[in-house]
């Protein structure tokens, strides 16, 4: 005797072939913690400052750290690393600082963006190699002004701007209260 599919097998193989559709139409989701989680929709703009982005990190040993940690996943990006999102809070031209105090863009304090000495397992976080500095051509800086423990520019410095992919926005998110 054959049994019936489940309601959640049914629902599961549903999602298995619309999810490809759905992410393919400018769906993309956020599972990390740098942004409240749920889905993002892809705007059709240039990245400007202010902007929610998605990214590829380049292939540094800063990046191979943060792998090697856990905080960043694994994924289909360059050196195997999952793709970021977070707000692109300086551009070519912009100053930095970053200092215990937090991260400052021609002079203003960014939101969340004091760096922590230790992780959560009290391992040393990385700096940059420099605390003050101009942002060149090709050069932003990105930050979370969503959660304090964000992997972000405060620890990796400016990556080069073509490592941007693409502006989203929150469509359907869960806690977006900033931690």
């Amino acid at each position: 005797m054959k049994r019936p599919l489940s309601v959640a097998a049914v629902l599961a193989i549903l999602v298995l072939l619309v999810l490809p559709l759905v992410l393919r139409s400018g769906a993309r989701i956020n599972i990390t913690s740098s942004f409240p989680p749920g889905i993002y929709w892809v705007v059709d703009k240039a990245p400007g400052k202010g902007d929610l982005v998605m990214f590829c990190p380049p292939q540094q040993p800063v990046f191979d750290l943060a792998h090697a940690r856990g905080y960043l996943s694994s994924g289909p990006c360059p050196g195997g690393y999952m793709r970021m999102i977070k707000r692109l809070v300086a551009v070519p031209g912009d100053e930095v600082l970053i200092a215990a105090e937090g991260v400052s863009v021609n002079g203003q304090l960014q939101a969340r963006s004091q760096p922590l000495p230790q992780d959560p397992s009290g391992r040393s976080m990385p700096h940059p190699s420099s605390a003050h500095f101009r942002l060149g051509n090709g050069q932003v800086l990105m930050l979370s002004d969503y959660s304090r423990l964000s992997f972000d520019g405060r620890y990796f410095g400016a990556v080069p701007q073509a490592q941007l992919d693409e502006v989203v926005q929150p469509w359907l998110v869960w806690n977006s209260t900033p931690r």
